[in-house]
């Protein structure tokens, strides 16, 4: 799933791609895909491309935004020619100028919303705090893990805890830290999570510079890999750089790597 390095990417890649065109039509090629809330017949301008946690806002001139999650393997790739498609297109967002925005996804779990610009998005009121905000600080998190026992891996990956953060950061973020990944929250030592906030910020800043992390199904609306995959550290890995075995195990059904010397 894209985490929010690469939802950031690819917002990066719309601002410079597509900010600006006019919306001529959005067409369905995958019954689910496309949610109106409302009747349109015309959506303009986007004026604007944002995003919450893993969610792509696109607001547009005529009081309207889409609201679009990429879930497990959603890709927004820009295309200039209106013939050509990818191997799972399941919607497309048509411009006046001739080009488009393709929507391929493998899975089919992502869903593009159009909404009323002034219209609550539910989901994101449950959202935590944005890891890379002036919110996300030693103060909140120490707030947010009192007397919780779960892992502290558990609680990064929460989206209620921080907006955002999925398997593959929360794997390096705590690798930095050293700390195990096992550990119960209400357990850290305020040193520690201190250490939480400054490794999330430059984990994903440095994700972001290296756009993202390919592993599978990643790609920018370029259509091109990220390339953070070479510069981690334990996710993926059997060889800590002390020369321990990197650990591989379950938590909460996700797979957790960690090194059982570097990070005790």
């Amino acid at each position: 799933m894209p985490e929010l390095p690469e939802v950031q990417t690819i917002i990066n890649g719309l601002n410079q791609k597509v900010l600006g065109k006019e919306i001529q039509k959005i067409i369905e090629l995958r019954s689910g895909t496309l949610e109106w809330q409302i009747p349109i017949t015309s959506l303009g301008k986007i004026e604007s491309i944002s995003r919450r946690g893993k969610y792509i806002i696109l607001q547009t001139s005529l009081h309207y935004k889409l609201v679009i999650h990429l879930r497990m393997t959603g890709k927004l790739i820009f295309e200039r020619d209106l013939d050509k498609t990818s191997s799972h297109s399941r919607a497309e967002i048509i411009f006046a100028d001739k080009t488009k925005l393709i929507f391929d996804d493998v899975r089919t779990f992502g869903k593009i919303e159009v909404m009323k610009k002034n219209d609550d998005i539910p989901a994101l009121k449950k959202l935590g705090a944005e890891p890379l905000s002036n919110e996300f600080d030693a103060e909140y998190l120490i707030d947010k893990l009192r007397n919780i026992k779960a892992p502290i891996k558990t609680v990064l990956l929460d989206q209620s805890v921080i907006a955002g953060l999925g398997n593959i950061y929360v794997a390096e973020i705590l690798y930095r830290c050293k700390i195990d990944p096992r550990k119960a929250g209400k357990t850290l030592r305020t040193a520690q999570i201190k250490e939480i906030i400054k490794y999330t910020k430059v984990v994903l800043q440095e994700a972001i510079k290296h756009n993202g992390t390919t592993i599978s199904d990643y790609r920018s609306v370029e259509d091109k890999s990220g390339e953070f995959q070479n510069f981690l550290n334990v996710y993926g890995k059997k060889t800590c750089e002390c020369g321990a075995e990197i650990h591989k195990i379950k938590q909460a059904g996700r797979s957790t790597y960690f090194c059982n010397i570097c990070q005790s």
